[in-house]
């Protein structure tokens, strides 16, 4: 399950425009290309970590003193279980450089990558009222929501998200999710379905439908999503990790070991954590 879960083990007008007197106080953000970042940016809402990480890296190589550039890295080495200490210290930091609102939304994805939730919607709340044609804060503020078991209210954040540009696609992976907690299943189906559709190439994507329909008990769509999910990125060994956990639902030991193999062997990208809660698993099952 790719949905943004602050616990490692569960685990996620569209720009950001930065004000006159930020860039005027940054200089050297002037060097910057801004469309790679807003494009890496997109990767990281469409739950696609391994890519974002890949583009967040090239971008930061560049432009070091990024606030929201590694506000958002901190987030993905958590959801690739990493230590993020190092990048949520560099952000914190930056935030102090810019402008008040801008320093909002860099403290308030910080806060998210150590857990804090409260503080994250606090400040996402405030920062909201300042820039409320955000999305992109919007969808955060969805998803804080639905991981504070909040999902009524993050179902309707998201809506309104949909609402307002239609083609930002990434808010119905979370949508789907909060549908689901709410009872609503064949919505949620239908609306990750849309997700899917708008954005086939993305791995994350199709784990997300194999989520929703393996919570539906309807496993074997579920295993042939996730299949679909492992032949567009090899780093995805968390796909690994859930058809795994998927076929040991089902009984299917002898799969779900392969599986879970297959993920320790595709770690490349990912923390010592992940491959030592696989292992656990494979422990357990009496195989090494």
């Amino acid at each position: 399950m790719r949905n943004l879960r602050v616990s490692a083990t569960a685990f996620l007008a569209i720009g950001f425009l930065l004000p006159v007197a930020t860039i005027a106080q940054q200089p050297e953000r002037l060097a910057c290309d801004r469309t790679e970042f807003e494009d890496a940016r997109l990767v990281f809402h469409r739950a696609w970590f391994e890519q974002a990480d890949e583009q967040f890296a090239r971008y930061l190589a560049k432009c070091e003193g990024d606030a929201l550039g590694h506000a958002y890295v901190a987030i993905i080495d958590m959801l690739l279980y990493r230590d993020n200490a190092a990048n949520v210290g560099r952000a914190l930091d930056l935030a102090d450089t810019v402008d008040d609102t801008e320093g909002l939304f860099v403290r308030a994805l910080a806060n998210f990558a150590q857990g804090r939730l409260e503080e994250t919607e606090s400040q996402l709340r405030q920062y909201l009222r300042a820039a409320s044609d955000d999305n992109y804060a919007a969808h955060v503020l969805g998803f804080t929501l639905n991981d504070q078991g909040n999902h009524h209210e993050g179902a309707q954040v998201l809506t309104r998200v949909l609402a307002s540009d239609p083609t930002y696609f990434p808010a119905k992976n979370h949508l789907a999710y909060a549908l689901l907690e709410t009872g609503e299943s064949e919505d949620a189906l239908r609306v990750v379905r849309e997700f899917v559709d708008a954005d086939p190439a993305n791995p994350s994507a199709w784990d997300t439908q194999a989520d929703i329909l393996h919570s539906l008990d309807r496993s074997e769509a579920a295993i042939a999503s996730l299949s679909r999910s492992l032949v567009l990125d090899e780093r995805f060994a968390y796909g690994y990790r859930h058809l795994g956990d998927i076929l040991m639902s089902v009984g299917d030991d002898d799969a779900a070991i392969a599986a879970y193999r297959k993920a320790i062997r595709s770690a490349g990208v990912y923390g010592p954590d992940f491959v030592t809660s696989i292992e656990t698993v494979l422990s357990e099952n009496n195989e090494d």
